[in-house]
C-alpha cells in the first residue's frame, strides 16, 4: 500500500531530476558556425562538452579554446563572433526576443585571449545594454566591427604588456576603466588599458603580434557582394551598392571558390568594405557583416569566411585567414 501511494511522487521526482539539466540550459544564445581544434563549452561546476559545428550554446556558459584552436559563432540576434585560440570567455547575460525587444541585452566577460565581433541587433538598437568586460575595463559598442584581446600577466611580453586591447575596424567603441575614465575608440584605432585598474585607457599603435597589419588601409563605400552558385554555368557574381541596389558585374566567367580557412556554409550575401593595398597589385577586401543566409552551391561545400581577408585575383576568389 505504501509503495503504491508513493509511486506517483517518486515518478514525478525522477522526471523532474531528468529534466533538470535541460531546463538549466536556458534560452539558446547562438550556435557554432565552425570549430577548429579543441574547443569546450559548459557551465562552471559542470562537465564541459566538446563544441561542434551547428551546436547550441546558452546564456551563462563559458567557451574555452585551446592554443591554435578557433571557434566562429552566430548569436540569435545575428551578431557574429570569431574566438581566438587560448581564450576563455563567459556569456554572463543574453536576452533577445526579436527585433522589437527593447529590453534585449548582452554582457560577456573575456577572462583571457581575444575575439573579434560584428554586432547584431542588440549592438545596433540597444547599445547601452551591450557590454564586454575584462579584468581591466568595460567596453561598450555602437554598432561596429571590433576585436578585443585581454593579455593576462603570465602571457605578457615587452611587445605586448598585460592589459586589455581594443581595436576597431568599423564604428566606435568605448573603453571605461574601473575608475570611471572613458575613452572613445574610432575606426582603425587601438586602445589599451593596463592591468592597474586606475590607469586611464590610452590610444596606442596596434601590436603586430596581436592584430597583424598595423598600417590602416584606405577604404571606399561598403558594398554587398552577391556570390552566384559556383555550379551554375554562365552566371557571374555581381557587386551591389548597399544603398542603391544597382549592380555591376565584377567578372565575366563563373566564380571559383577555393577554401583556405575555416568557413561558414550556406551564406551567399555578405557585407564587404573594399580596400586598396598599395603593396599588392590585386584588390583586397575585408568582410564586415553577414547580411543574409541562403543556400549557395548545392553540389559542393559552400565556402564563405566569417572574419577573414579576401584576395580577389583574376579568376579565383581565395579565402585567406587573418594573420
Amino acid at each position: 500500500m505504501f509503495v503504491k501511494s508513493c509511486w506517483p511522487l517518486m515518478l514525478f521526482a525522477a522526471l523532474a531530476a531528468a529534466a533538470g539539466p535541460v531546463c538549466a540550459q536556458g534560452t539558446e544564445a547562438g550556435r557554432f558556425l565552425s570549430v577548429v581544434g579543441d574547443v569546450r563549452v559548459g557551465r562552471e561546476g559542470a562537465p564541459q562538452r566538446v563544441a561542434q559545428r551547428a551546436a547550441e550554446f546558452y546564456e551563462g556558459e563559458s567557451i574555452v579554446t585551446a592554443v591554435g584552436a578557433l571557434a566562429q559563432l552566430r548569436m540569435t540576434d545575428g551578431a557574429l563572433m570569431s574566438v581566438r585560440g587560448d581564450t576563455e570567455i563567459k556569456l554572463e547575460r543574453f536576452s533577445y526576443a526579436g527585433e522589437q525587444d527593447r529590453n534585449a541585452s548582452f554582457l560577456m566577460s573575456v577572462l583571457k585571449g581575444g575575439l573579434r565581433s560584428i554586432t547584431g541587433v542588440i549592438g545596433r538598437q540597444n547599445r547601452e545594454r551591450y557590454r564586454i568586460k575584462t579584468a581591466t575595463v568595460t567596453i561598450g559598442v555602437r554598432g561596429t566591427d571590433f576585436e578585443i584581446v585581454h593579455v593576462p600577466l603570465q602571457a605578457a611580453s615587452l611587445e605586448v604588456p598585460a592589459g586589455t586591447y581594443d581595436h576597431v575596424f568599423e564604428g566606435v567603441t568605448s573603453m571605461e576603466n574601473r575608475a570611471g575614465v572613458m575613452l572613445l575608440v574610432s575606426r582603425d584605432q587601438t586602445a589599451f588599458a593596463a592591468l592597474q585598474g586606475t590607469t586611464p585607457p590610452v590610444l596606442v599603435a596596434p601590436p603586430a603580434a596581436l592584430f597583424g597589419r598595423t598600417t590602416p588601409l584606405p577604404r571606399v563605400t561598403p558594398q554587398t557582394l552577391l556570390l552566384t552558385p559556383i555550379d551554375a554555368p554562365g552566371t557571374s557574381p555581381t557587386i551591389q551598392t548597399a544603398r542603391t541596389k544597382t549592380s555591376t558585374p565584377i567578372r565575366t566567367a563563373p566564380l571559383t571558390i577555393v577554401p583556405l580557412a575555416p568557413v561558414v556554409t550556406g551564406a551567399d550575401k555578405i557585407m564587404l568594405t573594399p580596400v586598396v593595398d598599395p603593396a599588392n597589385p590585386t584588390t583586397t577586401t575585408t568582410l564586415t557583416q553577414v547580411v543574409t543566409s541562403t543556400n549557395l552551391a548545392p553540389t559542393t561545400t559552400t565556402v564563405l569566411p566569417l572574419i577573414t581577408n579576401i584576395l580577389n585575383s583574376t579568376s579565383t576568389l581565395l579565402l585567406k585567414p587573418p594573420k
